[in-house]
This record gives C-alpha cells, sequence and structure tokens, in this order.
C-alpha cells in the first residue's frame, strides 16, 4: 500500500466514525435531578449555559486580609440573590467546591450568604444539617453568611442553633448597627461582621463612631470584621484605620471560577506591594 492510499484511508476512517459528545467529567449528583431548562437539553445536542454552570462561572469571590497578601476565605455569590428553591441546591455547589479544594490541597473555608427567612423553615434546617453531616469536612470550612434581621426571631434562633452545634460558623453580612442584630451577634458569638463600604462613604461622622463603638465590643471577644465591595483605594484607607481584618471587592479582585481560586494566592494590591517590597533601590554615588 502506498504512503498516499495509507494517508487516505486514516482520513476516511476518521470522517466516517460516529459522533461522540464531548461533557464535563465533573458532574456531581444533583445534577441529574435538576430541570432542563437549568442544565439545557444536553440529549438534544445542546449544550449547558456557562452562566449557570457551577463549574464554569464566576460565581466565588475571594476574601484576603488587610494588606491583601493571603486568601482568607471566598463567598459564594449565587446565593446573595438565590430564589428560595434554589439555595439548597447553591448551598450544595458550596460544599462541593470546598471538597475540590480540599483534594487540590488548598483548606479555604467557604461563605454562604443565606437569607434568614430560610433559616426560618424547619425543612431547610433539616436538608442542611444532613448534608453538613453528611459532607464529613473539618469545622470552620462551612460558614453561613446571614443577610438580614429575621422577623421571627424564635424560629431564626432555633435554626441558627441547631447549625451552629454541628460546627457551622456564622457571619452577619451588610451590617448596619441595628440594636437587635447585635443581640443575636453576641449571644451566639458570630465568627465575624462584615460591613458594607458604600455605608462608610456616605455615612456621618455620628453614625460611623457608632459603629466604631460597635466594632471595638465585636473585637473583645475575637470577633472579625470584614469589608465588602472594596472599589476604591480610599475604602481600603478606610479599612486600615478601622483595623479592619478581611477585605473584598473589585480593588481586591474580582469573582473568579472555583477551578482559578486554587491558584490565588494574594488580591491585586498585595501583589503590588510586594512588587514595591522587592524593587531595589539605586545606592548613591559618591559623598553626599
Amino acid at each position: 500500500m502506498s504512503p498516499k492510499s495509507r494517508i487516505y484511508n486514516l482520513v476516511m476512517s476518521w470522517r466516517n466514525k460516529p459522533f461522540r459528545e464531548l461533557r464535563d467529567i465533573e458532574q456531581s449528583d444533583w445534577q441529574n435531578g435538576m430541570p432542563k431548562g437549568e442544565l439545557g437539553d444536553l440529549e438534544g445536542g445542546g449544550s449547558i449555559n456557562p452562566s449557570k454552570n457551577p463549574y464554569r462561572g464566576t460565581h466565588y469571590e475571594p476574601i484576603f486580609n488587610l494588606p491583601g497578601s493571603s486568601l482568607k476565605g471566598v463567598l459564594y455569590r449565587p446565593l446573595m440573590n438565590a430564589h428560595a428553591n434554589t439555595i439548597l441546591r447553591h448551598c450544595l455547589e458550596g460544599i462541593d467546591a470546598i471538597h475540590y479544594w480540599q483534594c487540590s490541597n488548598r483548606i479555604i473555608p467557604m461563605i454562604l450568604p443565606i437569607n434568614t427567612e430560610s433559616s426560618q423553615k424547619t425543612h431547610f434546617v433539616d436538608a442542611l444539617c444532613d448534608h453538613v453531616l453528611n459532607s464529613r469536612l473539618p469545622i470552620g470550612l462551612i460558614n453561613i453568611g446571614l443577610l438580614q434581621k429575621p422577623s421571627e426571631s424564635t424560629a431564626a434562633i432555633q435554626g441558627i442553633t441547631r447549625l451552629h452545634r454541628l460546627g457551622v460558623l456564622f457571619h452577619w453580612l451588610n451590617f448596619e448597627g441595628d440594636p437587635d442584630t447585635v443581640k443575636l451577634i453576641v449571644d451566639f458569638q458570630f465568627e465575624a461582621v462584615h460591613l458594607h463600604a458604600e455605608l462608610l462613604r456616605n455615612s456621618e461622622s455620628s453614625q460611623i463612631n457608632e459603629l466604631i463603638e460597635q466594632i471595638n465590643s465585636f473585637k473583645k471577644w475575637g470577633c472579625k470584621i470584614g469589608l465588602s465591595h472594596v472599589t476604591f483605594v480610599h475604602d481600603n484607607e478606610i479599612a486600615y484605620q478601622l483595623g479592619i481584618d478581611y477585605c473584598y471587592g473589585s480593588l481586591m479582585l474580582t469573582p473568579v471560577t472555583r477551578h482559578q481560586i486554587v491558584n490565588v494566592q494574594d488580591s491585586r494590591i498585595g501583589k503590588a506591594l510586594f512588587s514595591i517590597q522587592t524593587t531595589e533601590k539605586p545606592k548613591p554615588q559618591g559623598d553626599l
């Protein structure tokens, strides 16, 4: 057989081979029960919407220390505006991401923002407790961030108590200094309290002084303080003045995919400060 005929046979066999659809090998069990509207009609040759795919979407916002030199955690952003019917599914995606990072030798805590109305529903708390127990993750990796003050404090306290006993840590997101919120934070010894950077930009001096007093009272028993939506350099300067522990926002680093989190070590500010510190200054020549 001549070389040309061999090439011809190879090309023809390649053209006539059956079509095989390439799919994502990282497919969790929870995807099997999802509706076609969210995953796409794969059987009909459709594709997954990248914005709804938990593996390819930029849903994970890194949280850094104040200098931006160390990654301290991740905020799962789809839960910020999630519908009530999809909150539990998003929680499973977040827990699955923690497992993924742990397999990559990265121990990274995850904050799952949850509306306080969900913490008042018994069936939701029961399902979330089961998933936390079945995850077998170390204590401190699963964190829940409450978004607003609960309308029914008794039911919410019961749900928080059950999750707290399982080793779930709690954060309060978008803190504004409400007295009822302060009482809940103190009673359960929340892990961290997060302030919105816009609140510090637009607030009067008297309101800021009250926030500073509350921040100092939280720090007495080891509560950490975070600053979200850090967009401007001025926000970072305010964080230094108030002694903020954690910062996250577009100035630090924009949300990335869960695979990109594996390679994140420091923020943009951390890289800039490191480059400035490592730059050698020219030595003066001769006598001054």
